[in-house]
């Protein structure tokens, strides 16, 4: 081999080294050095989300009330669709919609088209039997309510979006509805899978009793209709915890078709809307007087049957002029003339200072969406005048919600001590369950107001308002008839009767309040909130297993001796 051939050979074996190893390089670069980058765009990865199940919610006996199902939608594929017209003929009877409508739409040469946005799973069954090509059921998840209506307002609602609109659906969204994961994940046969595992939505046991529950919405609509009332409210709590038993308001809605009815009947006016309460306001009235040293339950005062205070007029419901009158006469006859006196006695800074203790003006911080706190003008303020402070003492003049009212007195049942209220008693989640405790929102009298105020309530019941009682229990409570506020000023046709009981008035229980809007048929609260109030309590000593006062007072005596 020659010099010129030699050379020749060298060059090419060069070469073909240099060639090698640029082709190792770039092998290393694309498995090692950029592996992943390309990995990343391969069809062998794809981002997989798990979707979290929402909580289911329980009655404290472990009644479902929420949980979860599915609806279905109905989507078409017009450009494989062989007979547009036979298959628009069979959809048009199951779906309730014009033959023709449909027809136009099977037509058109488009690959998708939803449609029906949500149909029932018997609707569903029915298309999935059709013998045609082009036509789709796919599930949707729905929040299912097995009991209905029942506690429409407490449980409230979930939209399509998954998000809770209301009630407790809506307060406890996050707690309800978990969290989704999501990963990016390899779908290669070869490589081993890893697991995406959602946060899953906590479960809600509820402090409410389903079948007390029906029986206060059964009373309620009976009460309504009876008593010829635009609307209406019932509230049962344990005063001692603040515990809610039931609460309902009418008219109601359907959790499950919220949107058939109007945006204003999905918020709970439990919560959500204000009213000027009345006479019952009087019982706080009195116990701040009784708390402040203003008066004992002996004090007496000259009632003429009219007072000005900052230029109003105040007089008695019943233009009375009974001279004069003890403490507990002013709160069994429920005279406005003393509760006004009252409050000038103790003037603005004091009576003031209890009523905000009671909580008036501010939410009670319940576990519901929208709660408001309510109306009240204070001193110094732009709103306030002379005059409301004699007006306020008897419930005019200043606005609360169903809840603060039945809150504030629920303190005179549970010796001065104001508790929170609350619906849920137990949240189950995955990181464990967590229980409430009860929670005093504040002390605004003694133990010895609250009783002496209670005393005076068990006479009123006693000897004013027959129709609140019943046999074997000791009541003490109190009746409202409050006038309505309108643009024009007070509406002299319609009134809130309401009335608010405790029992047993001893160691009480449950305190119970009914308000009813607009009643027809009497004005007053002691005809109309008063006997349904009674109806009702004698179905819950029942249900919640109350004892007589005889039998429980035997049974303690019983105790005390075995001791």
């Amino acid at each position: 081999m020659n010099k010129s051939q030699l050379r020749r050979l060298w060059v090419v074996l060069i070469a073909l080294i240099f060639a090698t190893v640029i082709i190792v390089g770039r092998l290393f670069a694309f498995q090692i050095v950029q592996g992943k980058e390309w990995a990343e765009r391969t069809s062998d990865e794809m981002y997989v989300i798990a979707q979290p199940e929402r909580g289911v919610i329980y009655d404290r006996n472990g009644a479902v009330l929420a949980a979860n199902g599915s609806d279905y939608q109905v989507s078409v594929s017009p450009n494989i669709v062989y007979d547009p017209e036979e298959l628009s003929a069979a959809l048009s009877s199951i779906l309730q919609r014009p033959q023709l409508e449909i027809q136009a739409i099977l037509q058109e040469n488009i690959p998708y088209y939803m449609l029906e946005g949500r149909v029932s799973p018997e609707v569903a069954d029915l298309i999935r039997t059709l013998p045609y090509d082009g036509v789709q059921v796919d599930p949707l998840p729905r929040r299912f309510y097995p009991q209905g209506e029942l506690m429409c307002h407490i449980l409230g609602y979930v939209d399509f979006d998954g998000n809770g609109g209301s009630g407790l659906e809506g307060y406890y969204q996050s707690d309800l509805a978990g969290e989704a994961a999501g990963v990016v994940m390899n779908i290669s046969p070869l490589t081993s899978q890893e697991s995406v595992i959602a946060r899953q939505g906590s479960d809600l046991v509820l402090t409410i009793d389903r079948t007390v529950q029906y029986l206060v919405e059964q009373s309620l609509q009976r009460g309504v209709q009876e008593y010829a009332a635009t609307g209406g409210t019932i509230i049962v709590m344990e005063p001692s915890t603040g515990a809610i038993l039931a609460m309902a308001s009418t008219p109601c809605f359907s959790p499950y078709n919220f949107y058939d009815f109007d945006e204003g009947l999905l918020l709970d006016p439990i919560v959500s809307k204000q009213y000027e309460p009345g006479s019952v306001m009087k019982l706080i009235t009195m116990a701040s007087a009784l708390d402040s040293g203003t008066v004992t339950p002996q004090s007496t005062y000259y009632d003429a049957g009219v007072l000005e205070v900052g230029g109003h007029l105040t007089y008695n419901w019943d233009r009375s002029a009974p001279g004069t009158v003890d403490m507990t006469t002013l709160l069994a006859r429920s005279l406005n003339v003393g509760a006004a006196t009252l409050a000038t006695w103790m003037g603005p800074e004091t009576f003031y200072n209890y009523f905000q203790r009671f909580g008036f003006g501010k939410p009670t911080g319940i576990d519901l969406m929208a709660e408001i706190g309510g109306t009240m003008a204070l001193p110094g303020s732009e709103l306030w005048t002379d005059a409301q402070l004699a007006t306020n003492a008897y419930g005019q003049g200043l606005a609360t919600t169903p809840l603060q009212m039945i809150t504030a007195v629920s303190a005179l049942a549970n010796k001065g001590y104001l508790m929170q209220p609350y619906l849920v008693q137990e949240r189950r989640g995955p990181n464990g369950t967590f229980t409430h405790e009860p929670t005093v929102l504040s002390h605004p009298i003694s133990e010895e107001a609250a009783q002496q105020v209670t005393t005076m309530a068990v006479a009123a019941v006693a000897h004013e308002v027959y129709e609140a009682q019943i046999d074997g229990y000791t009541i003490a409570g109190k009746t409202g008839t409050a006038q309505i506020p309108e643009s024009y000023g007070y509406n002299p046709d319609d009134t809130i009767a309401s009335f608010i009981g405790w029992l047993p008035a001893d160691a009480p229980e449950i305190i119970v309040l009914v308000k009813l809007d607009r009643p027809q048929v009497s004005p007053w609260g002691s005809t109309t909130a008063a006997p349904l109030f009674a109806e009702l309590a004698k179905e819950l000593v029942v249900l919640l297993g109350i004892p007589p006062d005889n039998v429980r007072l035997q049974s303690d005596v019983t105790a005390a001796r075995q001791q």
